[in-house]
């Protein structure tokens, strides 16, 4: 791990293997929802939605994995262009995550049923009856994240005290992951 100062006195941090994927789990831990990023072949567009994170990701190893429709435009734009980031955000404890990686498509029924939950019915009321059901599984090879432990509070603190020193405060870390190495 090295951490370096930052122009606007954050602790630069960069994670890799192991420690990289312990700090993926703790931060993921929060979330319930990630917004998926696309880019359609041949334009200058980036296409944004949000998907609902599936399984337990206190054990996450690298792949994330969505349902999805088999004939929607995101699986057109990730056959096209597999490559994809994903951005969460959970303001309450001041988290923010980005990752990077590979998307693919499963028609895994296995899977789908480990993964499946009622609430799946909310898109696909036929649940794993539906035909055009897949599974979306997106390999995280990196990211970026920035973490204030100690959430508004802490961050509230950190403005407190930039005002009335007029100097800029430390309000947490940011720092990069890289999940392929060790």
């Amino acid at each position: 791990m090295k951490i370096t100062p930052t122009e606007r006195n954050e602790v630069d941090t960069h994670l890799d293997g192991e420690k990289a994927l312990k700090k993926a789990r703790s931060l993921l831990s929060g979330f319930r929802t990630a917004m998926l990023v696309t880019k359609p072949e041949n334009s200058a567009e980036l296409h944004m939605r949000p998907m609902a994170l599936l399984g337990d990701l206190s054990v996450f190893g690298g792949s994330l994995w969505f349902f999805t429709d088999d004939r929607s435009r995101k699986v057109d734009e990730i056959r096209r262009n597999p490559s994809v980031s994903l951005a969460f955000q959970h303001d309450d404890d001041s988290r923010y995550l980005q990752l990077s990686g590979t998307a693919t498509t499963q028609a895994d029924r296995v899977k789908m049923r480990e993964l499946f939950t009622p609430l799946v019915k909310t898109w696909f009321p036929d649940g794993l009856d539906d035909p055009h059901l897949t599974l979306l599984r997106v390999d995280v090879t990196g990211g970026v994240y920035w973490d204030s432990p100690g959430g508004v509070v802490r961050v509230l603190a950190a403005f407190t005290k930039a005002v009335v020193m007029g100097t800029p405060s430390k309000a947490g870390t940011v720092g990069t992951m890289d999940l392929l190495a060790d």
